[in-house]
Formats: structure tokens, sequence, C-alpha cells
């Protein structure tokens, strides 16, 4: 039997391609037992920050915004200066994260900007092709934790070795800032070992919406950990 005394959390990531549609996923994430709702306001095809604002702000306290680069496989196709604006003025609102990128150029000026406003920053980096090895990977997720309350390191697994990289991150370290796994079918497993040693939180999909490649839906990852009788979510 698996037990960890720290209840970590499920973060439901969302998305849609208008206000409504997006609000509506997230109503829904919360009523099927989403600790966190990760929103992907890259998906929008209209952006207005005021209409984000006023639309989801009875669940802000839950949300992880997220407007993804392009160079991240984001959807967001304006220039770095109009996301980080953005991000600014949604941080301003009271998520429960904001998340930037590590490889942005604006970065540190955005991070020194959100954090004097008390916004809790979720630092990411991914590599959608592949896992650099177990130094690098350290070196980005060390980097990562100075700059925010999270660091997440997330990799391509092309082969079960590439699970054993990316999950040795948590033996240095503050284990429970680091949410750090594995993408594709070769990664599923590291997704759950990661909250076995150490991570806050393990992102998860509503039923048949996954918004990256392996992602298991949230009702799939309750179910395995009610198998494993491990504790999550209060339960």
């Amino acid at each position: 039997m698996f037990t960890r005394a720290k209840l970590f959390k499920l973060c439901v990531s969302t998305f849609g391609r208008d206000i409504h549609s997006l609000r509506d996923s997230v109503v829904k994430a919360i009523s099927v037992g989403a600790d966190l709702v990760e929103v992907r306001l890259d998906y929008l095809d209209e952006l207005n920050v005021n209409v984000v604002s006023s639309t989801l702000k009875p669940y802000m306290n839950r949300l992880v915004l997220t407007l993804r680069a392009h160079y991240e496989n984001g959807l967001f196709e304006g220039d770095e200066k109009e996301r980080a604006e953005i991000l600014k003025q949604l941080g301003r609102e009271g998520p429960a994260y904001v998340d930037i990128e590590l490889r942005s150029p604006m970065f540190q000026d955005l991070s020194k900007e959100l954090m004097k406003a008390g916004t809790a920053l979720i630092v990411s980096w991914h590599d959608f092709e592949k896992t650099l090895d177990t130094d690098t990977l350290r070196r980005i997720a060390n980097m990562a934790m100075i700059g925010g309350s999270i660091a997440k390191v997330v990799t391509m697994a092309r082969s079960f070795s590439d699970n054993l990289k990316v999950l040795s991150l948590y033996h240095t370290g503050d284990k429970h800032r680091l949410v750090a796994f594995c993408m594709g079918t070769e990664g599923v497993l590291s997704r759950f070992l990661s909250v076995m040693l150490g991570a806050p939180f393990m992102y998860v999909s509503l039923p048949g919406e996954p918004t990256a490649p392996g992602q298991p839906s949230i009702t799939e990852a309750k179910e395995i950990f009610r198998m494993l009788s491990l504790s999550c979510c209060g339960e």
C-alpha cells in the first residue's frame, strides 16, 4: 500500500475557443473534483483581459493561468511584450498561480513584477521532443525554483529510462516545490510517481480532453489512486 503524509492535489487542464466554453470547462472540472484548474488562455480565439477577469472571477483563487507561448507548443500569436502585459494584468486578480516560461525573454522582468504583486508563480520549462541528461535537467529545475513558487520541468519520454532521469530530480532540492514528469505514452508512469515522490500536484484532464500527450483524465487518476490507496485530494 502506498501512503504519503503530505496530501497532493489534482490540477485539471482546461481550454476553450471562447470564454463561455472555457468557463463551462472550469465549472465541470471543479464539479468532478479538481483542486486546481489550469486555464489555457492561449486557446481562446479572442482574448480580452477584462472579459476573462470578470467571467472567471468566481473561480480565480483555484485557477492556474497559462498563456502558453508558441516556442513551448502554445497557441498565443502575439509578441512577448503583449503576452507579458496580459499576464501582469490577470496576475493582479488573485489566481492560485500564474504559469510563466523560464525560456521567455521577458522572464526576469515579468517574474519580478508578478512576485512584487504577491502572485504565486509556476516557472515552467518544456521539451516536446526529448529528455535531456539528468545534470542539465537539474540545473533547469534549480533555475526555475529560484524564479517562482513551483518549478515545472516536463520532457518527452522516448524510452522508459527517460522517466528515471526526470524522477531523479526529486532526490535533490525542495521536492514539494517541484512538478516534474514526462509526456507521451512512455511517460505516463512518471506522472503518477511524481506525486508519490513529493510533487504538490498532478496535471490531469477532463475525460476525453487532454491538453498534452499521455495526460490521464481526472477520473482515471482518481481510480488509480483509489486502487493504490494513496491519499490524495483530501480523501
